[in-house]
């Protein structure tokens, strides 16, 4: 029993240490990340948008894209389905900012194990301009946005990706996702304070022709995470993913605990086979695990193991609490349930991840490695003048 003691100590003084370096790193990554965007050129950029389902704050999130402080640029938005209502949204886009070259693209390519890597293969192909930046339905763009993401496009780079910070949520449920991608954007920041780039994909800005050079997107279709599949694609050309200066904002509405459950447990699967040294690792930095190590190492702390146990998780609370109120992000009066619920809920998305290569996505399930590869389909630009669901 006292080797567990001892073996308490331990993970306890280790995940200490990493939990308040973590804050640390959060806190200093604008500064640190803003000392290394030095490229000030400003070239023209396609923006691609990939859609699907029309949920809360669709709109809002797309109509971000036409506010951008940058000299020049257009949007492509794609599409997989012919019957999305997010294509009528996107077409009201379209019309309402006609100041911004716009096309819509149904891309129904299926060679990619990743359906998003699909919808990516029709606007790749038409695009105006080297650079693409590849913008999810439920992150809004600050008008600085694209401008400091190219400011992060320095020599050696091949991708700058951003670190959503979650916002907006009207569930409990979706309080919990909240606080879990807000405890991933700590991890992210320091990462990036030290250096450290992943693939993100919630906003990737890339060169089309160094995306040819590691192969296209043909070389990255073997797995669900398109993601991390481009940024080590480009890694073997050797050029860097790093994390942009400034933060994206991720919508969260309505969601239900089978949703975020699912989501945790497809991002847990991905990381447990793109990151097996890593993986492994994860316990240590969440805080239910330590709080059970402090109530392991109790007899040595001289403290009964309940108190030990509840002092450890009611402190990293507020210490997470206290980061995300220094940095600006959003506290609600749910915070305390959903801290304890994100980590419950992320430590069984962890221990599924062992046992499973199988996630759903988008109402869909799919194995992390498996997917159909079909011949690539023929592609199809809309005309202004005509419907939609005419015309797709």
């Amino acid at each position: 029993m006292i080797f567990l003691s001892y073996l308490g100590v331990v993970w306890l003084v280790i995940a200490l240490v990493v939990f308040f370096a973590t804050c640390i790193g959060a806190l200093l990554q604008p500064l640190l990340q803003g000392n290394r965007a030095e490229n000030f050129e400003q070239p023209p950029v396609t923006a691609v948008m990939p859609i699907k389902l029309e949920h809360s704050g669709f709109a809002t999130a797309q109509a971000s894209i036409y506010g951008q402080d940058y000299p020049e640029y257009e949007v492509l938005f794609s599409a997989a389905e012919a019957g999305s209502p997010a294509l009528e949204t996107a077409l009201a886009l379209k019309m309402g900012h006609p100041q911004v070259p716009t096309r819509i693209l149904r891309s129904q390519s299926d060679f990619a194990v990743s359906p998003k890597l699909n919808t990516l293969d029709a606007p790749l192909s038409a695009s105006s301009h080297d650079y693409i930046l590849v913008k999810d339905s439920n992150i809004i763009l600050e008008p600085d946005t694209l401008a400091a993401f190219m400011r992060n496009f320095a020599p050696g780079i091949g991708m700058v990706v951003g670190v959503p910070i979650a916002e907006q949520a009207y569930s409990l449920a979706g309080h919990i996702e909240a606080v879990t991608i807000n405890a991933h954007a700590r991890l992210l920041l320091t990462a990036s304070a030290l250096g450290f780039g992943y693939g993100v994909g919630k906003v990737m800005l890339f060169r089309r022709s160094d995306i040819a050079r590691a192969g296209g997107i043909d070389a990255m279709s073997y797995t669900l995470a398109e993601d991390t599949a481009i940024a080590k694609g480009l890694d073997a050309v050797g050029l860097r993913t790093v994390f942009a200066h400034r933060p994206l904002r991720q919508l969260i509405g309505w969601r239900t605990l089978r949703e975020v459950y699912d989501r945790q447990v497809r991002w847990s699967v991905i990381r447990h086979t793109h990151e097996p040294l890593t993986f492994p690792l994860e316990p240590i930095v969440s805080p239910l695990p330590t709080a059970l190590a402090a109530a392991l190492a109790a007899p040595v702390l001289g403290m009964p193991a309940i108190e030990a146990f509840a002092m450890t998780l009611t402190g990293l609370f507020a210490a997470e609490t206290g980061l995300s109120w220094l940095k600006g992000w959003h506290v609600s009066r749910y915070a305390p349930l959903a801290f304890l619920g994100r980590e419950l809920l992320t430590l069984a998305a962890w221990l599924r991840a062992w046992t499973t290569n199988d996630v759903v996505w988008q109402n869909g399930r799919f194995d992390v490695f498996v997917g159909a590869r079909a011949p690539r389909a023929q592609k199809l630009a809309l005309q202004p003048e005509t419907s939609v669901r005419e015309r797709i």
